[in-house]
C-alpha cells in the first residue's frame, strides 16, 4: 500500500473511531505524515490534548482556527478521508507501516543533506555535525518508540527474569554487600551517589564498575572529572592494592608485582569503556548510549559527574534539564545509571556535617527523578570524636553510605571502609 493511501486510511479511521486514534497517538508523530495530512494530525492531537473528541466537526474547526483548512483542501477533503477507511481493527498495522515509510524518508533526507553540505566549500563542519546529530535523533525516535504492552505480557517477562536472579538483589551487584541489600543492586533506573569533595565518589564508582564487570555486565563510564588514563590508574590501584601515586611513578615493589600483573590482565578481559569527553551535552550522551546499547544490549552506565555536564551557563536550569533527560534515557534504554553528584556547601554549616536531601546541589529535580539517592560520608575527614551516625567512637577509614531515598524499599545507613590511596571501598 502506498504511503498516501496509508495516511488516508489512518486519519479516516481515527476520525470515525476514537479507539483508533487512541492507538495511533502512541505510535505516530506529526512529521510521520507528509503534506497536508500532517496538519490534520496536528489538529487531532491539539483537540485531544484539551480533553475533547477529534471528529470531522472539531477537526474542521481547529484547522479553521489555525488558518490551515484551505491548505488541506477545505472541509470536503477532510470528509473524504472517512471514505478511505479499511476498518479500525487493523489500525496499528497501518500505523507501523506509516512509521516505516517515515523512517526511510528521513534517512533519505539525511543522505541528501550530507551530500549537499559536503559539496559546499563554505560548510561549517561543526554545524554539519550538529545537523546530522539532530536528524539522526529524529530517526532514532522512530525506531525506538516503545509500544503499549498488555500487563499480562509484562508479568510473564518479569516472571522469566526472576528465574535468572540469585541472592537477595534484583539488579547488578556492586560488591558492597549491605548497600546492595538495601537498594537491590543496580537495577534499571537512576541511582544518585552524592557527596562533598574528598568523600570518595570516584573510588565508589570504580568499585561498583569492577564488581559489575566481575558479574559479566559491561560497564560504560563517562568521566568529566578525570581523563581516561587516570580512570584506569584508579582501576589498577583498586585491583592491585598499590597506591595510585606509586603506580603512576612506576615505583612498584617486587612483592607487589604479581598483584599489579593481575590488575593488568583483568583489565585486558574486562568489558569496561571510558569516555572522557569534557563538558558533555545530553544529546551526545544519548548517541553514545544508543551505540553502547546496540553493542552490548544490557550494560550499566556510570556518569562522573552531573555538575560537569554542559549546562549552557545556568547551573540550576542545566542540572534540572540534564537530570530529567538522564532519567528519560534510563527508561528509554532500560538500563541502570549510576550518577555521581556534588553536594552543596550547606553540609559544612552543620556541626555533624551529615548530608541531607536538601543539599543536592542546584536542583530538587534530582531527588524527584532518582530511584535511589545515597550520600557518602566520612566522620574521620571532619575530625569528629563521636560518629553522628551510630554514636560510637570515630574509626579510621570508616565511611557511611547513607540511603536517603529508595523508591523500591527502605532507607538507612550502611558502614563501609574507605581506602582512598587505593581508590576503593570495601565491606566494613
Amino acid at each position: 500500500m502506498e504511503r498516501t493511501k496509508v495516511q488516508e486510511v489512518i486519519l479516516g479511521a481515527s476520525l470515525m473511531e476514537p479507539s483508533a486514534f487512541n492507538v495511533i497517538r502512541n505510535v505516530l508523530k506529526p512529521n510521520d505524515f507528509e503534506g497536508w495530512h500532517c496538519y490534520v494530525y496536528e489538529a487531532m492531537l491539539a483537540i485531544d490534548k484539551r480533553g475533547e473528541s477529534a471528529d470531522l466537526l472539531t477537526v474542521n474547526a481547529e484547522l479553521t482556527k489555525l488558518d490551515k483548512l484551505k491548505l488541506c483542501g477545505n472541509a470536503y477533503a477532510i470528509a473524504s478521508l472517512t471514505n478511505k477507511i479499511a476498518g479500525g481493527g487493523n489500525i496499528e498495522t497501518h500505523a507501523k507501516l506509516l512509521r516505516q515509510y517515515s523512517t526511510v524518508s528521513k534517512a533519505e533526507r539525511l543522505a541528501s543533506y550530507i551530500v549537499s553540505q559536503t559539496q559546499n566549500e563554505n560548510t561549517d563542519t561543526y554545524k554539519l555535525i550538529e545537523g546530522i546529530k539532530d536528524r539522526l535523533t529524529d530517526i532514532e525516535g522512530n525506531i525506538l518508540k516503545r509500544e503499549p504492552r498488555l500487563l499480562v505480557d509484562v508479568m510473564e517477562a518479569e516472571l522469566e527474569e526472576r528465574k535468572t536472579r540469585t541472592g537477595d538483589i534484583s539488579g547488578t551487584p556492586t560488591g558492597l554487600r549491605d548497600w546492595d541489600k538495601i537498594i537491590g543492586g543496580l537495577y534499571n533506573g537512576v541511582h544518585i551517589v552524592a557527596a562533598r569533595p574528598a568523600m570518595g565518589k570516584t573510588a565508589f564508582l570504580v568499585t561498583c564498575a569492577i564488581n559489575a564487570s566481575n558479574n559479566n555486565v559491561p560497564v560504560c563510564i563517562w568521566s568529566g572529572e578525570m581523563t581516561a588514563d587516570k580512570v584506569y590508574l584508579r582501576v589498577e590501584s583498586n585491583l592491585s592494592g598499590v597506591p595510585t601515586e606509586r603506580l603512576r611513578l612506576n615505583k612498584v615493589q617486587s612483592y607487589e608485582q604479581e598483584e599489579v600483573n593481575f590488575a593488568q590482565e583483568w583489565t585486558r578481559s574486562a568489558q569496561i569503556e571510558v569516555d572522557d569527553t569534557p563538558n558533555l551535552n545530553l544529546a551526545d550522551l544519548r548517541i553514545k548510549a544508543l551505540n553502547w546499547k546496540h553493542k552490548y544490549g544490557k550494560f550499566v552506565l556510570m556518569l562522573d559527574y552531573l555538575g560537569l555536564m554542559e549546562d549552557n551557563g545556568d547551573e540550576y536550569k542545566g542540572v534540572t534539564y540534564n537530570s530529567k533527560r538522564i532519567h528519560q534515557l534510563s527508561n528509554e534504554l532500560e538500563i541502570p545509571i549510576l550518577l555521581l553528584h556534588q553536594l552543596s556547601r550547606n553540609v559544612e554549616t552543620r556541626p555533624d556535617k551529615v548530608p541531607q536531601l536538601s543539599d543536592l546541589r542546584a536542583s530538587g529535580q534530582i531527588e524527584q527523578d532518582a530511584n535511589t539517592v545515597t550520600f557518602l560520608y566520612r566522620p574521620e575527614y571532619y575530625k569528629l570524636d563521636t560518629d553522628p551516625i551510630d554514636g560510637g567512637i570515630v574509626e579510621e577509614g570508616k565511611s557511611w553510605a547513607i540511603i536517603k531515598k529508595n523508591r523500591e524499599g527502605m532507607t538507612g545507613a550502611v558502614s563501609l571502609r574507605f581506602e582512598g590511596v587505593r581508590s576503593r571501598f570495601v565491606n566494613f
